[in-house]
C-alpha cells in the first residue's frame, strides 16, 4: 500500500499530530516541558516540509517545454484534473 501525502494533507496531518502531542505532553509531563516538546515538534514538522518537498520546474512557454522534451534528459510529466 502506497501512502501519498501531498503538501496540503501534510499540513492537516501535521496540525493533528501537533494537537495530539500538545494534549498528551501537557497531561503527562506538565506545562513547563510541554512547551518545549511542542516547539520541537513544530520545528521538526517545518523541517520535514522544507527538506522533503520538491522544487517544481515550471515552463513559461510552450517552446520552453518543447525544448525540455527535446533535450534528451528525463522529463517527468504530471497530469491532473480538477474534475
Amino acid at each position: 500500500m502506497d501512502l501519498m501525502i501531498n503538501q496540503y494533507s501534510f499540513i492537516v496531518i501535521g496540525l493533528l499530530v501537533l494537537t495530539i502531542i500538545t494534549f498528551l505532553s501537557w497531561r503527562l509531563i506538565g506545562m513547563k516541558y510541554a512547551v518545549t516538546v511542542v516547539g520541537l515538534t513544530f520545528v521538526s514538522l517545518v523541517a520535514f516540509q522544507l527538506l522533503l518537498s520538491t522544487s517544481t520546474n515550471t515552463y513559461s512557454s510552450v517552446d520552453a517545454f518543447d525544448n525540455a522534451l527535446a533535450s534528451g534528459n528525463p522529463v517527468l510529466l504530471v497530469l491532473y484534473s480538477d474534475f
